[in-house]
């Protein structure tokens, strides 16, 4: 028997109800706005985004073509889109479990394990999130998606007792645990490990403890882990791919 899939912890939305009913012409538009959403990660999982259409996306999504551009200027837009939807449920995700637990670690492997969990539940999204926006959807998007990982870079600022305060060099290292995380993620992903990522949440943990430890060592001296020395095959020939398209 085939393993069930975990519910979504991204947003799901509630389709119309069939036949006629009484909501207003700006609900509807809202309805299919939602649902459009909701189609691009299947979407571009299954297409990529260089070759996704408006066509995958609306027929996934069961609207028209004319209630698709009702609501978005072209397939760049709705992604566009997506992704920051993506990355503000993510962020609430996150944000939760670090206001729950009293230590450093607690605290750490709280969000890390709610974070992957939700990403695990959604596979699609996590694609979207991890390897797509970086990678395939354009220079503005690329820059969108490091905008992100500034902002969890913040988050994670807020597990140190030390808070804001954290020292010059200690502020400026977020951006590599960050991005050695993402990077970790998205090497699962190509991997087709996508919903099996909470196998990450121990290693992961004791990467962001060596320089957030319990402890609260000396930014200076704490030893920098590298999560992917080398990019994976599987994202080099992803890439050539890619390239060669």
């Amino acid at each position: 028997m085939a393993k069930a899939r975990p519910r979504s912890k991204f947003s799901e939305p509630r389709r119309l109800p069939r036949g006629r009913h009484a909501l207003a012409p700006e609900q509807v538009l809202a309805d299919q706005r939602a649902r459009l959403l909701a189609a691009v990660p299947g979407v571009v999982a299954e297409h990529g985004y260089e070759t996704m259409s408006v066509a995958d996306i609306v027929k996934r999504a069961a609207v028209s073509r004319n209630a698709f551009y009702k609501n978005f200027s072209d397939k760049q837009e709705c992604f566009a889109i997506a992704h920051e939807m993506g990355h503000e449920r993510l962020l609430e995700i996150l944000k939760a479990p670090c206001k729950r637990g009293e230590t450093v670690a607690e605290r750490v492997e709280n969000s890390l394990t709610a974070a992957l969990e939700a990403l695990s539940s959604d596979p699609d999204m996590a694609r979207l999130l991890f390897v797509e926006a970086p990678s395939s959807a354009g220079e503005e998007i690329a820059l969108r998606y490091h905008e992100w990982l500034e902002r969890y870079g913040a988050l994670l600022r807020t597990v140190s007792p030390q808070g804001s305060s954290a020292p010059g060099a200690l502020a400026g290292m977020e951006q590599v645990i960050v991005g050695g995380i993402a990077s970790r993620i998205a090497s699962e992903v190509l991997k087709g490990g996508a919903a099996e990522l909470t196998v990450l949440k121990a290693p992961l943990a004791e990467y962001v403890l060596t320089f957030y430890g319990p402890s609260q060592p000396d930014p200076q001296a704490a030893e920098i882990v590298a999560l992917d020395p080398e990019p994976a095959p599987e994202y080099a020939e992803a890439r050539r791919r890619q390239a060669g398209a």
